[in-house]
């Protein structure tokens, strides 16, 4: 038994190695066989040029994996020549969805080889102009750090003792107990009270909840709030730090707007191919067949 599992993963191994561009050209040892169907090493090389460098690397880990893999593309074989036995590969339905599959995997193909061709600009003085002439685009709003401490309202009923419970919390807060520790044990907002109610994260205020928003920009770092009601109940929020606006520097910027100005000029490239295969000027239909078709004749 070792020594079949040493001969299985010295064999997948080599099969990893195997150059996959090399899959066409016939590699006809049978690793699979049952029912009258077999399936061999190129029928693996093909679907291996199906996954992703990764996929590949799991599919080929273990004997037991590379026998899982074997196992679906021998069940796709064996549908595949039941329904040829049947008939169903030769009915109209089914030679225009082989036909439909057929156009759009050259038609990927194509645009795939083409985008493979792209000659790229100088994305980097592309990029230098784009943020030189549009400025506004990198320009950061304010953004805020905060904690708060939440009870919860969820019907009219537990409007006024959550009230109460609030302005408790508050009055000790006066008084000097610790905010994070208060919304530990006190906050109904779960996520955020095991963090002492820190919503985690820089936060700009057209994300929050407009009395949420409305009171936190009005506070200084280490401020509280006094009881601020929103759809979700009540909150005394606590400001941690705020960050003035700012324009985003062009370092700060540049891999991004670089990948987004790579991809603009990628896709622009494709569509102008693209539409050259349209038809042209020079395209003629043929109206009385049109007629026909649309009369059912």
């Amino acid at each position: 038994m070792t020594t079949v599992r040493f001969f299985m993963i010295g064999m997948l191994f080599s099969l990893l190695a195997a150059p996959l561009a090399q899959a066409a050209s016939g590699d006809e040892r049978i690793l699979l066989s049952a029912g009258g169907i077999v399936v061999t090493g190129q029928d693996l090389q093909q679907e291996l040029l199906l996954l992703t460098g990764p996929e590949r690397i799991q599919a080929l880990a273990t004997p037991d994996r590379l026998k899982n893999l074997l196992r679906q593309i021998y069940l796709g074989k064996r549908l595949t020549a039941e329904a040829e036995r049947l008939g169903l590969d030769r009915t109209p339905l089914t030679q225009a969805r082989l036909m439909a599959v057929r156009r759009q995997t050259l038609s990927e193909a194509l645009r795939e080889q083409a985008e493979e061709r792209i000659e790229p600009p100088d994305i980097t003085a592309l990029a230098r102009e784009h943020y030189a002439t549009r400025r506004d685009e990198f320009q950061l709003p304010d953004q805020f750090r905060a904690a708060h401490i939440l009870k919860k309202v969820r019907c009219d009923c537990e409007r006024d003792p959550q009230r109460q419970r609030i302005e408790q919390l508050r009055a000790r807060l006066q008084a000097g107990e610790d905010f994070a520790a208060l919304a530990k044990t006190e906050s109904e907002d779960t996520e955020s009270a095991v963090q002492g109610g820190d919503l985690g994260g820089w936060v700009k205020r057209e994300q929050l909840v407009a009395p949420f928003a409305d009171a936190m920009v009005k506070l200084e770092p280490g401020q509280v709030s006094g009881v601020v009601e929103t759809q979700y109940g009540f909150h005394l929020i606590k400001l941690l730090e705020r960050q003035p606006a700012r324009l985003q520097s062009f370092e700060e910027a540049q891999s991004g707007l670089e990948e987004r100005l790579r991809k603009t000029y990628n896709q622009e490239q494709l569509r102008k191919q693209a539409a050259s295969y349209m038809p042209g000027a020079d395209a003629k239909f043929d109206d009385p067949a049109l007629e026909a078709v649309l009369q059912g004749r």
